[in-house]
């Protein structure tokens, strides 16, 4: 079964929220993810502040979630293989 992956972001002009869509889609999650703009959607906005994650992007995989671009941290939660990283 395919992992529920959700990227928040601040939205396009976000570099590290870049490298996670092209990273998701180079390794065969291309359309395989949700991408939640959260300027839009200020309750969600609040609620990630309110856990402590105070930059974009906040990744959500399977319920977990992490802040940036954490390739190591994508790898493990996906159980990946870490020839994935180039």
């Amino acid at each position: 079964m395919s992992p529920s992956i959700t990227v928040y972001s601040t939205g396009p002009s976000c570099q590290p929220c870049k490298a996670v869509y092209r990273w998701l889609d180079k390794h065969g999650f291309k359309s395989g993810y949700d991408i939640v703009i959260t300027p839009g959607n200020p309750e969600i906005a609040a609620e990630l502040k309110a856990q402590g994650f105070l930059q974009s992007p906040v990744v959500e995989i399977d319920g977990f979630r992490f802040g940036g671009f954490d390739t190591r941290e994508l790898l493990r939660i996906l159980e990946a293989d870490p020839a994935f990283i180039a």
